[in-house]
């Protein structure tokens, strides 16, 4: 194959980049061509995301991409999921864009919950009734903001509209259509018992439609108006999950912020126990099952490390301090991850240490006492899911495969292996961009399938064994 130069848009919530791939007959190059912080901001009581200064972040990424490879060629967006963009129907942004962590949700959630109605939802969606999913947000918005009605025209969800940004043209994505709660389980459109429980215009989303085909051009800006843009898997964890060349039967976990636990089937994971674990019956890029389950992740640490003087600033520096947590003997008392309060707490150390307080047992007194914990922490949560899904997919995993933030973080490999009893598979891969790159190759008609995408990467990739000890 002839080197084809790609641009991956990755929107995580806590940070963006612009990853450029070479791609050959002998694998894949990466080059971070830019990276930029991520948040929300709060103006009291709620949070959102400033969508005009990430639209930025964007085009300069592709700027500077340009400048490093002239010879790009072609362009996709992911992001995380569930969060969109109301507007009119010429676009226009109508309303400001809540972030998911906003809990203004939390009393339609519980509401629901105490009426039983989240098992009818779950039995039409495959999607657990969570409390930043989108149907939830727009019936929030609609029940504060009625008046909407008459004003929006659209809901874009998030790697829509910067599609539409870019390009003038947008195309609603399964797998982010996914996580919206309002997809109809058994088929490829929107569910019409749930537009009508959540009362949304049917007319305010587009049908979704399969990734890998061309939008068009990057418009407004002369430098990048060569540069395609390719429909892709909008959400991140799927562009994560099918970027890995998979042997065996394998647990796959997309570990950064969250970490994401399950698979790629051929049949959704419904039922009783599914719907005790909280399984999310996500699409791939077209429209295939991906069951997975969300736990709470990295963002335990992330939200620590702030309580603390300094923060690792280097690879050097997040090493040692790995390495300082490794050598702490495992905790008594674990955190219970399920927890809501450590959802969106002020503060996270303190909400960490109040439930450890509850459970009989003392803080940590250092940061490396507290990656200790958080690791292990994660490990007992992984443990107890992949359980769980064994038994109700009448399944035995040979190996989990770990990819994303968590794969470079040795201790929490390590820790899952020792609590499952199962050897990790950590690609040090960047798993989204990849994934996002091979449906870009599928849009400019550069390989046919993704097994022949996973063939083509695996000699550019250095999995590492961690078997349980």
């Amino acid at each position: 194959m002839p080197k084809t130069t790609l641009a991956a848009i990755d929107l995580g919530a806590t940070s963006g980049r612009v990853i450029v791939g070479q791609v050959t007959a002998r694998g894949i190059e990466l080059t971070e061509a830019h990276r930029f912080p991520n948040s929300f901001s709060t103006l009291p009581p709620h949070q959102y995301w400033d969508v005009g200064r990430l639209f930025g972040e964007v085009r300069k990424g592709l700027l500077e991409a340009v400048r490093l490879f002239p010879e790009l060629r072609c362009c996709g967006v992911d992001t995380w999921g569930v969060d969109h963009v109301l507007t009119r129907a010429d676009g226009r942004l109508a309303f400001p864009v809540h972030a998911y962590r906003d809990e203004r949700t939390n009393p339609l959630m519980q509401r629901i919950r105490a009426s039983g109605e989240d098992r009818r939802l779950f039995d039409l969606t495959g999607i657990p009734l969570v409390n930043y999913n989108t149907g939830l947000q727009l019936a929030e918005t609609l029940t504060a903001f009625p008046g909407l009605r008459g004003v929006v025209g659209q809901v874009m969800l998030l790697p829509e509209y910067f599609n539409f940004l870019l390009t003038g043209r947008s195309g609603c994505e399964f797998s982010h259509a996914s996580t919206t709660q309002l997809l109809d389980i058994h088929g490829l459109r929107w569910s019409a018992a749930a537009l009508d429980y959540f009362h949304i215009p049917h007319d305010w989303l587009k049908q979704p439609v399969a990734a890998g085909s061309l939008l068009g051009p990057v418009r407004g800006v002369r430098e990048l108006e060569r540069l395609e843009v390719a429909l892709v898997p909008g959400h991140d964890t799927s562009c994560a999950f099918e970027a890995i060349p998979l042997d065996g039967n394998s647990l796959i976990l997309s570990s950064g912020t969250w970490i994401l636990a399950g698979g790629i089937t051929r049949q959704p994971c419904l039922g009783d126990e599914a719907f005790e674990l909280g399984v999310s019956n996500e699409r791939t890029g077209t429209g295939g099952y991906r069951p997975n389950k969300i736990l709470l992740g990295l963002w335990l640490l992330e939200q620590t490390i702030p309580a603390f003087d300094k923060r690792p600033q280097s690879d050097a520096e997040w090493s040692a301090l790995i390495s300082a947590a490794a050598e702490r003997p495992i905790p008594r008392v674990l955190i219970d991850t399920r927890d809501e309060s450590l959802f969106n707490p002020p503060n996270m150390r303190e909400a960490i240490d109040a439930q450890l307080r509850r459970n009989g047992a003392t803080p940590p007194a250092d940061l490396p006492g507290y990656v200790a914990l958080i690791c292990a922490s994660l490990g007992a949560s992984i443990r107890d899911t992949a359980a769980k899904f064994e038994r109700i997919l009448a399944t035995r995993f040979d190996n989990i495969v770990i990819v994303g933030g968590g794969s470079k973080n040795s201790l929490l490999c390590q820790m899952i292996a020792d609590f499952t009893g199962k050897t990790v598979t950590s690609f040090n891969l960047e798993a989204t961009s990849v994934g996002n790159m091979a449906y870009q190759l599928l849009a400019l008609g550069k390989i046919r399938s993704l097994a022949e995408f996973h063939d083509l990467i695996r000699p550019s990739i250095s999995p590492r064994a961690y078997p349980p000890r």
